[in-house]
């Protein structure tokens, strides 16, 4: 009896898992198909740049598909897609309502400023100035950029007098030259003068810039480069100067830009 019940067994169990596997590929099917394909334009456009999408979303735009995006050094962003088509900026309703900012507050998470102010603050690589028990500004600048330049002369009184700590944090993405610039700066002994000797003579070309570009950048350097690049990433800053800065009631914030005198040292506490 037990001989003729083995087999039976044997062949409902095979039955079984052909009818698992079968259901498997027809639920997996299922999926896929409810999982629209992303759109053409979309699909070249990472083939090139070699971003990674993290969320897709509909929109109220017909044919219009959200996409967040993250690149490789850590910069997050919105993007649309229309089949071959896509673009980027503000996406307004009628009432000129901004959906791309909705969109950006639900899916993009928050800088974590403290987190990379912690980082920040273990750096060796930083160019610092000013007063040693003083508020503190962890700047984002690429050397080429005209606005740190102006945020450079601005601080100047700031700094001879010890009100405020800058640690400039240089990174280089503006011109062909900013990250040897940046990684010259870096490496000069005092680096403090060498970014002085750089931003007295900005604009300028041959070898009234100060200082040189330094090449090959060593190892070291370039990695302390990369680094700055992801931090000034993950404050959110697309572009410099990037301030980070404890505001007088101890909060970490951060600003890109060059904000008023008046309007800085209001946020530090700082006085004229």
């Amino acid at each position: 009896m037990s001989f003729y019940m083995e087999y039976p067994v044997r062949g409902m169990t095979v039955l079984c898992r052909k009818f698992s596997m079968a259901l498997f590929l027809s639920l997996f099917a299922a999926l896929a198909s409810a999982s629209p394909p992303m759109d053409p334009g979309i699909k070249a456009l990472q083939e090139r740049i070699g971003f990674t999408v993290t969320e897709r979303f509909s929109t109220p735009a017909e044919g219009v598909t959200g996409y967040v995006v993250k690149t490789g050094d850590g910069k997050t962003g919105i993007i649309y897609g229309l089949g071959d088509l896509t673009f980027s900026g503000a996406l307004l309703e009628n009432d000129g309502n901004d959906l791309t900012r909705e969109y950006s507050a639900r899916y993009i998470p928050k800088p974590t400023y403290a987190s990379v102010a912690k980082q920040l603050s273990r750096d060796p690589h930083l160019v610092s100035e000013g007063g040693e028990d003083a508020p503190e500004v962890y700047v984002f600048a690429d050397p080429n950029c005209i606005f740190c330049h102006k945020f450079w002369q601005q601080t100047r009184n700031w700094v001879a007098e010890g009100k405020v700590r800058l640690h400039w944090v240089m990174v280089g993405f503006l011109k062909p030259s900013s990250l040897g610039l940046s990684a010259a700066i870096m490496n000069a002994e005092d680096r403090a003068a060498a970014l002085q000797a750089f931003e007295e003579n900005f604009g300028k070309s041959g070898n009234g810039r100060g200082i040189s570009e330094l090449t090959p950048i060593p190892a070291d350097l370039q990695k302390a480069l990369e680094q700055h690049g992801q931090w000034m990433a993950e404050a959110g800053f697309s572009g410099t100067p990037g301030l980070l800065f404890k505001d007088t009631s101890g909060q970490w914030r951060g600003q890109t830009g060059v904000p008023s005198q008046e309007a800085l040292g209001r946020m530090l506490g700082v006085t004229e």
